[in-house]
């Protein structure tokens, strides 16, 4: 793969501003969008793109997090995590310090690469300063653009961290609570963290990852492709090993290693197990300072994936109050067991709608059917009283003949935002598994 051998091309000349738009700010960051270009939220970021019959080009603007203060040894585990493992690109970059930016080091580098008959540039740009390392990554088929994209690096203004978290994309669910730290009577701490819940104890960390898009392939393709994408960006893996437990069907995906923490350069022992669930996956990252206290946590792989358990928040009133909602609809098809004739389909469809208000009542409706495809029973039930709430349990009054039923009441964090679970004390087997449907 041919690298790019001009300097010229990786840091041009300072031109004026022609061509941005109106000023806009992600984290760090204050920046201008370039004009003609689509602004869109990613995941830990914000892209900026311009696609035409002929080419594309792309700037990410990645958040800030903790790092040394060595802007070199930052700027290469930021082109591993962002350019080498996603892109594949195994050339060294091309290497040169920027002009600082206020408490800011810039260290930039570039790449040529290829992908599928498609030839493109890449270019990294990293900024150190304030216990923290940022980047932005330049992407384009056209080398046209390079001159636009000095013009946008050069043109950034970097701040300190803000304390404040960016506003969701439109249309998502904030994922605050008034209560984002449990503290188990087992000494683990959790915390609600951007993408993941975090869990603390003594020397060891679990990352439980919020859901992603499942990969296909057998095990060792499945941990490489998560390991790249939550573990690679933070610690260099000495040798990844990956279990193997043959064919099967429940299969484990599972992965651990000596790793050296790219932003202190400090040696632990790294697990990683993915949960794949119904299309989804959910990665279990531990991080231990060794691996003897690795393994008297978890003696085995089935214990690291029992910490998803711990994915559990307190209720308050203000995180309750409004309408939440489920649906589920199962069907199974029944044939005779002497004939193979087709004996018909039974079909559960149920909808459960919970209001809670700032008052302290609640109402909630239960709509559904059961039964066999013609001869299925309904339910239609509306309940209205008063809720009583403390951290972990919810007692609503008003309910079937005027009976008061009690429920364990807890939050999930998600992607998406907290998923409120109820589970009726003595009949656990009635639960209530709730989105937020709309805000107060």
């Amino acid at each position: 793969m041919a690298q790019l051998h001009s300097t010229g091309i990786l840091l041009l000349a300072l031109l004026a501003l022609g061509g941005m738009g109106k000023a806009d700010s992600f984290d760090i960051f204050e920046y201008a969008v370039p004009q003609g270009w689509k602004k869109s939220d990613m995941q830990g970021g914000v892209m900026l793109a311009q696609q035409t019959e002929r080419s594309f080009g792309a700037i990410f603007l990645y958040a800030s997090q903790p790092a040394s203060a060595d802007a070199l040894q930052n700027f290469k585990g930021e082109w591993l995590r962002l350019v080498q493992e996603p892109l594949g690109i195994t050339d060294e970059p091309q290497v040169e310090t920027g002009p600082k930016k206020g408490a800011y080091e810039n260290v930039a580098g570039g790449a040529a690469g290829s992908s599928e008959g498609v030839s493109f540039v890449v270019l990294l740009s990293s900024f150190t300063g304030n216990g923290r390392v940022a980047s932005v990554l330049y992407l384009t088929t056209d080398q046209a653009h390079l001159e636009l994209f000095d013009r946008f690096n050069n043109a950034l203004k970097l701040g300190p961290p803000k304390t404040d978290r960016p506003k969701p994309p439109a249309g998502a669910l904030a994922k605050t609570l008034s209560t984002p730290t449990t503290r188990f009577d087992d000494g683990w701490v959790a915390t609600v963290q951007n993408d993941h819940v975090r869990l603390d104890k003594g020397g060891l960390a679990v990352f439980l990852y919020y859901a992603l898009p499942a990969v296909g392939g057998d095990q060792a393709d499945i941990v490489q492709h998560y390991w790249k994408q939550v573990v690679a960006s933070r610690y260099r893996a000495d040798e990844l090993k990956v279990f193997q437990n043959g064919p099967c069907y429940l299969c484990l995906y599972f992965g651990e290693s000596g790793a050296t923490e790219v932003a202190t350069g400090a040696h632990k022992h790294v697990a990683l197990f993915v949960q794949i669930e119904q299309g989804k996956a959910y990665p279990i990252l531990a991080v231990a300072s060794s691996f003897a206290v690795f393994q008297q946590s978890f003696p085995n792989i089935e214990a690291l994936g029992k910490m998803s358990g711990y994915n559990r928040f307190a209720v308050k009133l203000p995180d309750l109050v409004g309408t939440w909602t489920s649906h589920e609809a199962v069907g199974l098809n029944y044939y005779n067991a002497l004939t193979g004739a087709y004996a018909g389909m039974n079909m559960v469809n149920r909808s459960d709608e919970f209001t809670f208000n700032r008052d302290g009542t609640y109402s909630s409706k239960h709509v559904g059917s059961s039964g066999f495809i013609g001869s299925q029973s309904i339910l239609n039930q509306r309940y209205t009283g008063k809720a009583t709430l403390t951290d972990w349990r919810i007692t609503l009054t008003g309910r079937y003949k005027g009976s008061v039923e009690a429920y364990h009441a807890y939050f999930i964090m998600t992607a998406g935002g907290p998923v409120l679970q109820l589970v009726q004390v003595g009949a656990e087997g009635i639960r209530y598994t709730l989105a937020r449907q709309k805000s107060p």
